[in-house]
């Protein structure tokens, strides 16, 4: 885990794995598309304070929408505003599904040691006695979940091409988790995946 006096400017999260940041408050950090359509689930924790985490559930309930748009703030399990998202390409994402993790694909689709996000964010943050059940739901940068009046639920290919980001601002000092999201398995799956970057930047240094 990296000190604040040791920010990079980019960190590169390889497809199917994580990567992880400590940001200060004021921190921009922009999560942007290489080669395009890849779904990067991201969760936060509070710096100083592990057990106040990034909550989808409530960040939704608050906006009164299935995905915020730019002003828009994420709230944690306390309901404290963790991030602002400055400035969206894409215009779709998903606060609504769970980290992949073993079991889904195990039960799902019958295919056992497929890389997943949970354990993704397991192995960045179970140094610092963080365990799957504290783990929170992900936001699902990029997703484009789907739902119908009949209660179905359908997953389609991200529209968030090469270079569609999104940018956040960090509100307090905070712990970020990215995992570029491995699943291959859900339809459609037209286009091949790439890596993710992560760029790092002041508030006053970024254009």
């Amino acid at each position: 885990m990296l000190a604040y006096d040791a920010l990079p400017k980019s960190v590169i999260v390889p497809v199917g794995y994580g990567r992880a940041i400590r940001v200060p408050a004021g921190t921009l950090v922009t999560i942007e598309q290489t080669t395009g359509y890849q779904i990067v689930d991201f969760i936060a924790f509070r710096d100083d304070d592990l057990t106040e985490k990034l909550s989808t559930s409530h960040t939704l309930a608050s906006l009164g929408r299935m995905w915020p748009i730019a002003g828009q703030r994420l709230l944690s399990n306390r309901r404290t505003p963790l991030l602002e998202l400055v400035e969206d390409t894409a215009g779709r994402h998903d606060l609504t599904m769970a980290a992949c993790d073993p079991w889904r694909y195990e039960i799902d689709f019958g295919v056992s040691g497929h890389r997943n996000c949970s354990d993704n964010f397991l192995e960045l943050f179970g140094p610092l006695g963080i365990e799957r059940h504290d783990l929170p739901n992900p936001v699902n940068f990029f997703q484009k979940t789907i739902y119908g009046d009949d209660g179905q639920v359908g997953f389609l290919e991200p529209s968030a091409g090469p270079g569609s980001h999104v940018i956040l601002r960090a509100l307090v000092p905070l712990l970020l988790g990215f995992s570029a999201c491995p699943m291959d398995l859900n339809p459609p799956r037209e286009r091949t995946p790439g890596d993710i970057v992560v760029r790092i930047a002041a508030s006053d240094d970024q254009a």
